[in-house]
């Protein structure tokens, strides 16, 4: 991307980011914390009250999956886009601008009066949350150098875990206590205080570009995404799996996803740089990110359904299962980035998570009704730690290996790819699980497209539609074995660099520096 010149008051002295003290610093991550938080919170807090939630709105399965997927398909498209924008305009009233547009998303969902206001406003909130996560990461890049971001990273890495695994938790004890609208509701307060703190404590120079969004791109990779979440979501339901209406959606969408690599090779400024991926560490790093996608994303939604059904719990209940994993992420995530940070040596445990990937992705593949609690609760540890070893660390060495012009973009690429895969597995899990429990109703005593409440079925019948998901979710997870495998084997080729030691406005500004 060029780089307008700025007058010389306004350019940044490499220097510059050290004169903020540490006290101001830690209080402008905390900020920036609470914001990235929010927006893994927005996703998983209502998993555990789906089931309550589509019992008082009077939907179905494919509304359940839709909940979800409306806000992480705006999620990942927009992932792209504010990344982008970073690359272009001031970080802080960009975070600014994607706080509030979450607010106000938050605020309407929870006062949804149908399953498909619901969907709207979810999709309205993942926009903003896509800007949290990304504008908030650029912001972490801008205030500590890769070598150092380790030992913020690891607990904000553990934050964000906990929150994005740990949110069904927490959603169950909101929904049992006050009711499922106040997962929406809670958030709000401290996205007002990331708010104030961000303003009090920040002012970082704008990177000024001269190039303009590429909203073409947007444009079709949303109609390439959303077409096939449609059609997961509707097949086998409205029409048959395989059915004309079924082979017009998937070409429909391969043909949006192929128009849109040519015009992102041609266009000066993409909104997906695709030559990023010709760097080793980025597209490993994707590689391993879509496998921890599919993982974050599908463990807690489809396990609260386990607990819940398979396992007759309470929503707080079948929270608490969780709580193994989202410790083991926080603890995982926090020890590894204080001994990444001290010692520079990142490469053994980062395959060291894969392999915990792997392996517990193998154990979830074995589920069923007699499982024991304690080996579920085993595997969940295993992927805790997976993730807490892995997220950040991704993050920063995708940071650590681009030009400081394209900060935003390489952020802002193996989050897009996380999200979508993370996005596709729940649109596809879930339609396969609805499916298979809509050929089985009949059988087991269900209706068609209903979350079935256990504790009101006849004990035959509960019995059946319990093995029914328990089997179902087992097999659900052998698919995401494949993808396991492979984010092992791109960790261990990873290539093996050193991380920088300077802060993103520090590279930047000396690349404005008269040589």
């Amino acid at each position: 991307m060029s780089i307008r010149q700025e007058p010389p008051a306004a350019r940044a002295d490499p220097s510059d980011s050290r004169e903020m003290t540490r006290g101001r610093m830690l209080l402008a991550m905390v900020g920036t914390l609470l914001g990235i938080v929010l927006s893994a919170l927005a996703s998983t807090t209502i998993l555990t009250s789906l089931p309550v939630m589509m019992n008082e709105l009077g939907a179905g399965q494919t509304a359940y999956t839709w909940v979800i997927t409306a806000n992480l398909l705006t999620t990942t498209v927009s992932l792209a886009i504010w990344g982008k924008l970073c690359d272009l305009f001031s970080h802080t009233r960009l975070m600014f601008a994607a706080i509030g547009l979450f607010i106000v998303a938050s605020l309407c969902a929870g006062l949804s009066a149908t399953a498909e206001v619901l969907i709207g406003f979810r999709a309205v909130q993942g926009v903003g949350a896509g800007g949290l996560i990304s504008v908030g990461s650029v912001l972490l890049a801008d205030l500590v150098s890769p070598r150092e971001r380790g030992k913020y990273a690891g607990v904000i890495g553990g934050v964000i875990g906990v929150g994005t695994m740990g949110g069904p938790v927490l959603g169950g004890l909101i929904t049992d206590g006050l009711g499922w609208r106040w997962n929406f509701y809670l958030g709000i307060p401290f996205a007002f205080a990331s708010v104030i703190l961000l303003h009090r404590t920040l002012n970082l120079p704008s990177p000024r570009g001269s190039a303009r969004i590429d909203w073409a791109g947007a444009v079709l990779v949303t109609a390439s995404v959303g077409l096939a979440m449609t059609w997961v979501s509707v097949a086998g339901e409205m029409f048959p799996w395989w059915s004309w209406q079924s082979v017009a959606m998937v070409t429909a969408s391969l043909g949006f996803a192929i128009v849109t690599i040519v015009v992102e090779r041609r266009v000066s400024e993409p909104l997906i740089p695709l030559g990023l991926l010709t760097d080793p560490t980025i597209s490993r790093v994707v590689v391993t990110n879509v496998s921890l996608g599919v993982t974050m994303l599908s463990v807690p939604a489809f396990m609260s359904q386990y607990f819940q059904i398979s396992r007759g719990m309470s929503p707080s209940a079948s929270g608490s299962m969780i709580l193994a994993m989202s410790a083991s992420t926080f603890l995982a995530s926090t020890v590894l980035g204080q001994v990444i940070s001290r010692t520079g040596r990142w490469k053994p445990w980062v395959i060291v998570g894969a392999a915990f990937l792997l392996s517990a992705t193998v154990g979830l593949a074995t589920l069923t009704t007699t499982t024991p609690l304690v080996l579920v609760g085993a595997y969940l540890v295993g992927v805790g730690i997976a993730v807490g070893t892995l997220m950040s660390n991704m993050q920063i060495l995708a940071q650590n290996s681009a030009p400081p012009d394209k900060l935003g973009a390489a952020t802002a690429l193996p989050a897009f790819f996380r999200q979508l895969s993370g996005t596709l597995a729940v649109s596809v899990l879930g339609a396969m699980i609805a499916t298979r429990v809509a050929t089985a109703s009949g059988a087991a005593g269900a209706t068609r497209d209903t979350v079935p409440d256990v504790a009101e079925l006849p004990e035959p019948v509960r019995q059946a539609v319990q093995t029914l998901y328990a089997d179902i979710i087992g097999d659900l997870f052998l698919w995401c074995i494949p993808l396991a495998a492979a984010a092992f084997v791109a960790t261990a080729l990873l290539p093996n660099r050193a991380l920088r030691t300077s802060t993103a406005v520090q590279q930047r500004a000396e690349t404005l520096l008269p040589e």
